[in-house]
């Protein structure tokens, strides 16, 4: 062996460029971000002195290189003299794997996308080995849940948690916030304060600072700056700008954003139509023109789903679509299930129908046909708009609760029936803040009689752990309704039956809201049981009043109520689905490939011509996929579809559905295999899951097998140790 000679490096021009990294473009084309020296270099060493980096510091090296993380994963920690350690390539998304090297490397640094620290976080709750070592957590590139830093500090108690922010064209990271305390009225973790030699300004539509409070756009400024985009100047000089005013250099952002009044700034989300999905940048406007290359392909258009932050792509054909008779298929549609398991065998049999007896008389009455739309309203909406409800439309919602006097009549009418015509049951309200027009947050009492609100508590939340198992509905949704049945009001001429006569009241009530409630674009989602002695006491009650039945409701499409309806929302078929989705596949990365391909004829546009994004119709995961729904069979196809279910917020699943295109990614597989592993004590391998059994009926057949032979062979049964080298990122 030649003895080691030290070869002395070029010294570089700080203005010289250091790396090229693409992001995602709206034409269809990635656009090169140019970062020179100076700037990653700036913000390398901030980082370094902020958090005490020194050689003693370990760092697991998990973000792709095409991913701008992995800059600060090689030359940020060997900046400090530290040291990378890199995963094995067939296991970067396995967290069995993280937790052996964090263990047996003794790692002090994560630095991921939230969505990687959750999936760690998920495994360790199913293991006994609690790894130490972890002293800093850098989170960034996509939305931090408010759950996840106390999730973190539990398992790692002097860990500190920081989430960064910024944008791949101004080196790595521009804007922190140290993570202490998670206040309970956040809706997201604070965007933070701008690191060294860097700015971050929210201004208006003029390039002026905004007040307090404000929204506005982000720009970035300081020596983080990209110097453009590689060979392309037009897109490097509508991003890049100049503050006419001061001359400083600023790139716009996309992002909108406010001043919060201890200085921090908060990230209210993106301005057009670029996207963030476990941590890649999405355009979704680069998605639609390759698929508008295809020969068949007219119009597209991409958006998310907002629940999931899943893909749909609509698609304007050059070909006619199927027509009607096509498109209705009763053997498939007399396959739809909507619940797994013993739960459809159950439903299927009609138990609520008296069964056939051999009578002498049946009376077969005359039959007319039947009219659709009554049946098709009545539904339980489970999905809301993030939008704002007017404030008329929730007064004419309303209204069939209110009583009328009719002439001298002594007592008032209401549309629905009461015990001794004494309407015992009380209507109540939280409404969420900015959720319905003009209304403050708060609880309320609704006065029948003079149709008013009248306001008893002002709170922008409630404990939404009262909901149970229901806390994402409620999370989700603009207002609840409580029907409160005062029994002083009716025990006097019903003694104790009255209880009983204030539920039958509450059900007339709820009928009438359900079916109320449509006709405004609001939808409703009655919930069985609540923990409500937690909340009870912001609505004072008295000692005599108990809470009968409860909804929530929010926003939704005009079209959302004809969403059962295959004439009223048509899908692709799976012929043309996979053929799209193949198409992409061959064009784009995985995490860009739409979960779903919806054929309308004609793409809806505003008033002066523009494509109106808000009148596409309503995408139904669930539904889109039930024409081709195979119900489970076996009792261990039943556990995992009952559990899938749960994860997913869906009514059914097919046992050959494929696991990515429901939109079940790594961090569920992995509360997949924990569930797995204590209902059935089968331990599945994370590449299993993500190679071999890649839907319900391939993962039942592999743990039948496992089951069969420990049994046989008294051996225990799959370990980690199992995996072997086949894994597929998703």
């Amino acid at each position: 062996l030649h003895p080691y000679t030290p070869t002395p490096l070029h010294p570089q021009d700080p203005s010289a460029l250091a790396y090229i990294i693409y992001t995602s473009g709206s034409t269809g084309l990635p656009k090169g971000v140019m970062i020179d020296h100076r700037g990653a270099v700036n913000t390398i060493l901030d980082i370094n002195r902020r958090f005490g980096i020194k050689s003693s510091d370990r760092i697991l090296a998990l973000s792709a290189l095409n991913f701008d993380l992995s800059v600060y994963d090689i030359f940020g920690i060997l900046a400090a003299g530290g040291t990378i350690v890199i995963p094995s390539a067939d296991k970067t998304k396995d967290p069995a794997h993280w937790l052996e090297l964090i263990v047996s490397q003794q790692i002090t640094l994560w630095n991921s996308v939230p969505a990687l620290m959750q999936m760690l976080v998920e495994y360790l709750t199913n293991q006994p080995q609690q790894p130490s070592s972890l002293r800093l957590a850098l989170l960034s590139g996509d939305w931090l849940p408010l759950n996840l830093p106390n999730q973190i500090q539990k398992l790692w108690s002097n860990i500190q948690v920081v989430s960064l922010g910024g944008a791949t064209e101004a080196s790595i990271w521009s804007i922190y916030y140290p993570i202490t305390q998670i206040d309970p009225n956040w809706k997201s973790i604070p965007y933070g304060k701008p690191l060294d030699n860097q700015q971050v300004y929210v201004l208006n539509h003029n390039l002026q600072q905004t007040p307090v409070w404000v929204t506005g756009q982000l720009y970035i400024g300081g020596v983080g700056l990209a110097k453009g985009y590689w060979k392309d100047e037009e897109k490097t000089n509508a991003s890049f700008i100049t503050d006419p005013v001061t001359k400083e250099k600023l790139y716009k952002t996309g992002d909108l954003g406010r001043y919060l009044p201890d200085g921090n700034i908060e990230f209210l989300g993106r301005e057009d139509f670029q996207v963030k999905i476990n941590g890649y940048r999405i355009e979704l406007g680069e998605i639609e023109a390759i698929l508008k290359q295809h020969s068949t392909v007219k119009e597209a258009v991409v958006t998310t789903v907002e629940k999931t932050q899943q893909l749909v792509a609509y698609i304007v054909s050059d070909t006619p679509t199927p027509n009607l008779a096509e498109a209705y298929q009763p053997s498939q549609q007399a396959g739809v299930l909507t619940d797994a398991g013993e739960r459809i065998e159950f439903k299927l049999q009609q138990p609520g129908i008296r069964k056939s007896e051999s009578s002498p008389i049946t009376i077969h009455l005359p039959k007319s046909e039947l009219e659709q739309t009554p049946y098709l309203e009545r539904q339980s909406y489970r999905q809301f708009l993030p939008q704002q409800i007017s404030l008329e439309q929730f007064s004419k919602f309303l209204n069939c609760l209110q009583q009328m006097q009719l002439g001298d009549y002594p007592l008032p009418k209401y549309r629905y029936p009461s015990a001794g015509s004494l309407y015992p049951v009380q209507t109540y309200l939280f409404i969420k803040p900015n959720s319905i027009e003009t209304l403050p947050a708060g609880i309320y009492y609704y006065h029948p009689s003079d149709h008013n609100l009248i306001l008893l508590h002002s709170t922008n939340e409630i404990d939404s752990s009262v909901y149970l198992e229901n806390q994402p509905l409620f999370q989700q949704s603009a207002f609840a309704i409580y029907l409160i049945g005062k029994l002083s009001a009716i025990a006097p001429m019903y003694g104790e039956i009255a209880r009983d006569f204030c539920l039958l009241e509450a059900g007339h009530i709820g009928q009438l809201l359900m079916n109320s409630a449509p006709t405004q674009e609001i939808g409703l989602c009655p919930l069985g049981y609540l923990e409500f002695p937690p909340i009870q006491d912001l609505f004072q009650l008295e000692a005599n009043q108990i809470l009968l039945y409860s909804f929530v409701g929010g926003k939704i499409y005009p079209t959302d109520s004809q969403q059962w309806s295959i004439l009223k929302n048509p899908q692709t078929t799976k012929s043309n689905t996979t053929q799209f989705r193949e198409y992409l596949q061959q064009k784009l990365p995985q995490y860009m490939i739409p979960a779903e391909y919806i054929f309308i004829d004609t793409l809806p546009l505003t008033t002066n011509g523009k494509i109106d994004r808000k009148a596409l119709p309503t995408p139904n995961l669930a539904t889109a996929k039930s024409a081709t729904l195979v119900p489970p069979q076996t009792q261990t196809e039943k556990t995992i579809a009952e559990f899938i279910q749960q994860l997913l917020q869906i009514e059914a699943v097919g046992i050959q559905n494929n696991f990515f295109e429901l939109g079940i990614d790594s961090l569920k597989l992995v509360q997949l295999k924990n569930h797995l592993q204590n209902q059935l004590q089968v331990n599945i391998p994370m590449r299993q899951l993500l190679v071999e059994t890649t839907n319900i009926q391939q993962l039942a057949l592999a743990i039948d097998e496992q089951l069969i032979i420990a049994k046989i062979t008294q051996k225990p049964l799959a370990t980690e140790q199992d995996d072997d080298k086949e894994i597929i990122q998703i």
